[in-house]
């Protein structure tokens, strides 16, 4: 395997992974916002934490999945310029 590849592929995965942190916690950050007093009975327990916790994962997802979308698009489009 050229080495090259290798350091391409670890770049990739760091920025995935810091893309994906990064969503993750901005989607934490707007669901802060939320009255949560009025959609769940007890909003300070721990299953409400949980809820929070993997609303925010998802979030997080669907952010760091739009900015990798985006860079990858971002490539392929200056590749493709002459």
């Amino acid at each position: 395997m050229n080495p090259l590849y290798s350091v391409a592929a670890a770049v990739d995965g760091a920025v995935f992974i810091a893309a994906l942190l990064a969503g993750t916690y901005a989607a934490w950050w707007a669901l802060g916002i939320l009255r949560w007093d009025r959609i769940l009975a007890d909003p300070f327990g721990p299953q409400a934490r949980l809820l929070r916790f993997l609303l925010a994962l998802a979030g997080g997802l669907v952010c760091g999945l739009v900015a990798i979308l985006y860079v990858a698009a971002a490539q392929a489009f200056r590749l493709a310029l002459p």
